[in-house]
């Protein structure tokens, strides 16, 4: 009995759901084409939003959105076209419950907005192509696809980091792997986007568990070889000890007509640093030299000369050729990766030359919604 109780509240909640769908539709099918009370119509779509299926979600939204902008509600329009492009990313049913001159209306209304609204589409973290990691100069390359051109600012916490314009299509960030990387820890950034008027911004974590390098364990040594073998085989010689560290000494010298007026002399131990890390196969040989920074005094300045900023525009051109129509018989070029979770792992060496092993675990977690403002001149 309790069963069968179940069961037909079910069959009501279902049938309580294809009503009010089917309510505002009807609705709609009058006002759109012919004129009447939009804000009526809005209200009816906010009463019943909350319990419509997620595919009547979308055309809600647009409709709600449509509605607020005949009655010149702008701050209601934004957050129905917030709904309608973050919730249910602009994939409308093309309203054929509407007739046809209601769906030109709404189709030319969307159309509008399609082309003004800054629609991030997606935030991840680059892995590469193939088996190969791209961290250019020590920075960790975001890839931001929008869908028209915008200015941007880019916070970390409440400190702007980085602004400017983005394009259309695939851009790159970069964040500091050099800060990132020396504990664990959860970030939280800020990415705001401004098209005309209307300023989205968008909140997004970047989890990061840092194992430290390790030493592994040394091997035992063997055992004296003791006997007859011994005397056969002689022992073993010992280790060759360690080269010691190459000292440099400067002299500077200024003579004054001929005379010696002042003299110094300095003298440097060289410790080079060095990476077990294999020679990059990535395109223009970006190195994944993540603990590399050009002002730290013990960087090594022999390595990676190019800039970052040239780093980070040729990785922004590799996404954009990725996502381009490739002719038939033309050669694929490398297929890089996007990704919200991303395992690092680095091989080194210590300043004695043992080595060492890290493992660096991020995860990228943008926000649902963005938080949004209507710029009023």
């Amino acid at each position: 009995m309790a069963s069968k109780r179940i069961l037909v509240a079910a069959l009501l909640a279902a049938l309580g759901v294809c009503g009010a769908s089917a309510q505002w539709r009807e609705t709609a099918r009058e006002i759109v084409s012919k004129g009447g009370d939009f804000r009526a119509l809005e209200a009816q779509i906010e009463a019943s939003y909350a319990e419509l299926p997620e595919a009547d979600k979308v055309d809600a939204a647009a409709l709600g959105a449509f509605c607020a902008a005949k009655t010149g509600e702008a701050a209601e329009e934004i957050r129905w076209l917030v709904e309608f492009f973050e919730g249910g990313r602009a994939m409308d049913s093309g309203f054929v419950f509407l007739d046809f001159s209601g769906q030109t209306i709404i189709a030319t209304y969307l159309n509008g907005w399609r082309v003004r609204y800054p629609w991030v589409r997606n935030i991840a973290l680059i892995k590469g192509t193939k088996d190969e990691i791209i961290i250019p100069e020590g920075r960790i390359p975001l890839a931001v696809e929008i869908s028209v051109p915008a200015y941007y600012k880019f916070f970390e916490g409440d400190r702007v980091i980085k602004a400017g314009a983005f394009q259309a299509g695939f851009n790159v960030l970069g964040l500091d792997a050099n800060a990132l990387f020396r504990e664990s820890r959860n970030q939280t950034y800020f990415l705001e986007v401004k098209s005309g008027p209307l300023v989205l911004k968008r909140e997004f974590t970047l989890d990061v568990r840092v194992s430290w390098p390790t030493a592994p364990k040394p091997k035992t040594p063997e055992a004296p070889k003791v006997g007859k073998l011994a005397r056969a085989l002689g022992t073993p010689a010992p280790p060759a000890p360690e080269a010691p560290p190459i000292v440099r000494e400067y002299h500077l010298s200024l003579f004054v007509g001929g005379d010696l007026l002042m003299s110094s002399r300095k003298n440097e131990t060289v410790r080079p640093l060095k990476l077990g890390i294999k020679p990059s196969n990535n395109p223009a040989f970006l190195k994944p030299d993540w603990n590399i920074k050009r002002n730290d005094p013990w960087a090594n300045p022999g390595m990676n000369t190019f800039s970052i900023l040239d780093a980070i525009g040729i990785v922004g051109g590799l996404l954009k050729d990725l996502f381009k129509k490739k002719t038939s018989g033309e050669a694929e070029g490398p297929q890089i990766q996007t990704v919200q979770d991303l395992t690092l792992d680095f091989k080194l060496r210590g300043a004695e030359g043992n080595p060492l092993e890290m493992k660096v675990e991020m995860s990228l977690r943008p926000r649902d919604r963005p938080v949004f403002r209507w710029l009023v001149s």
